[in-house]
């Protein structure tokens, strides 16, 4: 089957131990919105999920045989999901965000679960809304107030009521949902962790601050910020970085964190934030990339088993494709090809899918239409 075809080895001479064949599980597949990770059938194996504008799919690795979920269920285009065990049977069921419309700040906007039927059922899985926002478009889990269960934390892209070209007005309200006693009929609680930042294209969940507690950093007009829930359910807000990213991960190089971010939103440039070591609030920022177009997509993982994370990077317009970036001397970072015109990447993320200790690449194409892995051959044959 094409779908499942080895498409051939990109080498990547300029990196010594490190080299990507990619293989294409979907095509003709619509935008492939987002990727994720989940053992959906709990065979210690993980799977590779993905949505398109009406459907979401699961991938069994390692045939990558592709299963439904849904389809046509949720209001069109789905935007967003992210993995967890809702309803605490031992099986990974999903959030979605869906009714997806960039320019509607008015309304739309559907957030809803996904529960799985029983393990021997092959149907289709359950559909459960949560609530609505307008231009809802990232949602993730994490353990904010620190009791040991993740909460959803949902980000819409604007404020209510805000218009193009300039997006001024409320902010987007940035909103965490708790799973109730029964979350298939029960509501489920909702606070406002901020609502001032504007164009809020992407967050990323970590102990920023290392207290047990799962804060929120965010990439939006106003720069990078760090949201904290403090004793008391208040939240703080911190700046940690200037520009104007859209996307936004973490990783590890030199000994230090490291935040990597698209800009401007939907932008031409890949920054990369250092860790200060003097007790800054403010992260240094360099700009390791300028000639993008449409830049979408960010990955960090240790792939050539250096100890140092590389960054994967996927745009999707121009002479799109996804790329490595590699931090050498001084500072400044190698860029090595991994995918040239094959991959007009919507989104990836790194994962170590065969057990090997290597993570590979996971993207999913909007105009390619296409979802490929870039298995890390490093030192074998695949």
């Amino acid at each position: 089957m094409r779908s499942l075809l080895l498409l051939g080895s990109f080498f990547l001479p300029l990196v010594a131990g490190v080299r990507f064949q990619a293989q294409e599980i979907a095509t003709e597949f619509g935008v492939t919105y987002a990727v994720a990770i989940a053992d959906v059938n709990r065979d210690g194996k993980p799977d590779i999920v993905a949505i398109n504008p009406t459907r979401v799919v699961w991938f069994e690795n390692p045939s990558w045989t592709r299963h439904i979920i849904l389809d046509g269920a949720t209001k069109k285009d789905n935007v967003c999901i992210a993995p967890h065990d809702i309803d605490g049977d031992g099986y990974v069921d999903f959030a979605v965000g869906a009714d997806w419309q960039p320019v509607n700040t008015k309304a739309g906007g559907s957030l809803q679960w996904i529960q799985r039927r029983a393990a021997h059922d092959v149907g289709l899985w359950s559909l459960i809304p949560i609530a609505e926002e307008p231009t809802l478009h990232r949602i993730r889990w994490g353990d904010v107030d620190g009791d040991g269960r993740a909460e959803l934390i949902v980000a819409p892209l604007h404020g209510r009521g805000n218009q193009r070209p300039d997006w001024n007005g409320q902010g987007a309200r940035i909103l965490v949902f708790r799973i109730p006693g029964n979350p298939a009929s029960d509501p489920w609680p909702v606070e406002v962790a901020d609502d001032s930042l504007h164009i809020v294209h992407n967050f990323l969940v970590t102990d920023f601050d290392a207290d047990g507690r799962d804060d929120l950093v965010t990439a939006s007009r106003e720069g990078v910020h760090v949201l904290a829930r403090k004793n008391g359910g208040n939240w703080r807000k911190t700046r940690i970085g200037e520009g104007s990213p859209g996307e936004i991960k973490l990783g590890r190089s030199g000994g230090k964190r490291v935040l990597a971010t698209v800009e401007p939103w939907h932008g031409n440039s890949v920054v990369i934030y250092s860790e200060p070591g003097n007790g800054d609030t403010l992260w240094p920022r360099t700009v390791i990339e300028d000639q993008l177009q449409q830049a979408h997509a960010l990955g960090w993982g240790d792939f050539d088993g250096d100890g140092d994370d590389e960054l994967a990077v996927g745009w999707r317009e121009g002479a799109f494709g996804v790329a490595m970036y590699k931090r050498g001397s001084r500072e400044r970072f190698e860029k090595i090809m991994v995918d040239e015109g094959g991959m007009a990447a919507e989104d990836l993320l790194a994962a170590d899918l065969d057990g090997d200790g290597r993570p590979e690449i996971v993207a999913g194409g909007r105009k390619t239409a296409n979802i490929r892995i870039y298995w890390n051959v490093a030192g074998r044959h695949k």
